[in-house]
């Protein structure tokens, strides 16, 4: 269950950050109020975070059960509640749309 969830997290944020490399707007259109160039820049300085963060998560779902895969699952989900209370922040402050709660595009 443990690779199958490192995995798909894994996956998932090499998503994200490879489409905030090659089109921010996308993203930050689906979550954001009010899109500016300058998101757009701090989007993609931010990529190599995310794309690494998916790095490390898929490269640990082949360790052993040990203190390290199970740390680095607990600070990955420090890290997404952290990402989810700034989205809940942002909507209610009206900088995003209601979409961030449930960080999914649909309308």
């Amino acid at each position: 269950m443990r690779r199958a969830l490192l995995l798909a997290i894994g996956v998932l944020v090499i998503l994200i950050g490879e489409v905030l490399l090659v089109s921010p707007e996308i993203y930050i259109g689906l979550y954001a109020v009010e899109d500016t160039a300058r998101m757009g820049c701090a989007a993609r300085r931010f990529t190599s975070a995310m794309i690494g963060l998916g790095a490390l998560v898929l490269f640990a779902r082949d360790l052993p059960q040990s203190r390290f895969p199970s740390a680095l699952c607990a600070i990955t989900g420090l890290a997404f509640s952290g990402v989810a209370a700034t989205g809940v922040h942002a909507w209610s402050t009206g900088v995003a749309k209601p979409e961030i709660l449930i960080a999914l595009p649909w309308r």
